[in-house]
């Protein structure tokens, strides 16, 4: 009996001198003396039972913790974070009662150092466009996010602003199918609180556009414009790939898709404009397309809703002035081949002629805001001075056509001189 007990003080005596030699540590910890917290945590370690108790490890990870943060102590260990990070790992596996009970009496601070101190790191790497580096960090960052989400003690599923630049570091760092995983989470989740967030959708849209995958180009597209309606890249995508493919009706059913749900897309409705006016305005009449009558409206009503938004716009006033100016020499190309004499064909030529009249009274407006904003500048650029020639030489037909002598004259001065401004 008396043998029994003495064993039984003994251990007791050990337990006692373990946790003595515990809060000694801890003690250390508290006034800062890393270095020896280090050494006692390390020596704690190597006895077997402390090897089985969760406090020691979580312990542990305070100080390795605490040695990572700091500039003076960081050196004490070659990854202190992924350390402490294992040591709250082994705790936990312990005892995970306990480990949580010592984690809530912390509010949780020493995991959400490393989560926050990996993410910093990794931040500091990317603005130094480190970007390799950075990856590395933000997914040491991820992992311990997870964990956290894991054992209940917070964040989220999908941490959205830490995944938005582990993919963006990945994408500078060349690594396109890792950064397509990253952000395809953020897409299937329909992120978009952010207007940085439009990111997934777009180099989604391009990175299929780029193999080609006209279901998940098509996908990223749509999913993108749902909820990012005016932006102006994603459609860019969907016409590489339709242009691509040589599909000009695709390509103009979705400039009136995307027109309707946006009609104030000043550059959208242009683009649309210029493609259906190169197209459309060929001088040899078997080339042209067999609904030219219904292009010719359409590209006024286009070019006219661009100026509602942006009266002052030069490239569109000068594109619906010759818009007008086009049709004008070749309805006048029509009457010259008219060679007959019959009332019948006088008849047509007077009309044709009318027309062209009618045509050069909508082609002034337009011409003249461009001419009266290169009038008054000098040292103009090699395209401004090719505007304003086109301009003053347009006018000068669209006047002499109406049979107005003086303007005509003025014009066509001011085309003669034009190459001296």
């Amino acid at each position: 009996m008396k043998q029994i007990m003495l064993i039984a003080l003994m251990a007791g005596w050990t337990l006692g001198i373990a946790a003595q030699n515990l809060n000694k540590v801890k003690n250390l910890l508290t006034d800062n003396k890393l270095d020896q917290a280090k050494e006692g945590i390390d020596a704690l370690l190597t006895q077997p039972k402390n090897q089985k108790n969760a406090e020691v490890w979580y312990t542990k990870a305070k100080i390795y913790g605490a040695i990572a943060a700091s500039d003076q102590s960081k050196s004490l260990v070659t990854d202190g974070r992924a350390e402490a990070f294992d040591a709250i790992k082994k705790a936990q596996e312990i005892d995970k009662t306990k480990t949580t009970t010592l984690m809530t009496l912390d509010s949780y601070k020493p995991v959400y150092d490393l989560y926050g101190s990996y993410f910093d790191a990794a931040a500091s790497q990317y603005n130094s466009e480190k970007y390799e580096d950075a990856l590395a960090n933000f997914k040491k960052s991820g992992e311990i996010g997870s964990y956290i989400f894991d054992q209940g003690w917070g964040l989220y599923k999908l941490d959205t602003t830490l995944t938005y630049y582990t993919a963006l570091a990945a994408m500078n760092a060349k690594k396109e199918d890792e950064a397509a995983a990253l952000f395809q989470k953020l897409a299937e989740a329909k992120i978009a609180n952010k207007p940085e967030y439009v990111t997934p959708y777009r180099f989604l849209a391009k990175y299929y556009l780029d193999r080609k995958d006209e279901a998940n180009i098509k996908k990223y597209v749509d999913l993108g414009m749902e909820l990012y309606p005016k932006d102006d890249y994603l459609p860019l995508v969907e016409f590489d790939y339709l242009r691509s493919k040589g599909d000009k009706k695709a390509i103009y059913a979705k400039y009136e898709q995307l027109i309707a749900a946006n009609p104030e897309n000043f550059e959208m409705i242009v683009d649309y404009a210029n493609e259906l006016f190169n197209e459309t305005h060929v001088s040899d009449v078997s080339a042209r397309p067999a609904d030219y009558s219904e292009r010719i409206k359409k590209i006024e009503g286009l070019y006219k809703q661009a100026l509602e938004l942006r009266p002052d716009a030069l490239e569109v006033n000068l594109n619906l002035a010759k818009h007008y100016f086009n049709q004008a020499l070749f309805i006048e190309e029509d009457a010259n081949k008219i060679k007959g004499k019959s009332p019948e064909d006088l008849k047509k030529k007077e009309e044709l002629k009318a027309q062209v009249i009618e045509l050069c009274d909508k082609a002034i407006p337009p011409f003249e805001v461009v001419f009266k904003e290169y009038e008054n500048k000098s040292n103009l650029k090699l395209s401004e001075k090719s505007e304003y020639k086109s301009a003053c030489n347009n006018l000068a037909y669209c006047y002499d056509r109406k049979g107005d002598k003086a303007k005509t004259d003025f014009y066509q001065k001011k085309y003669d001189e034009a190459d001296s401004k």
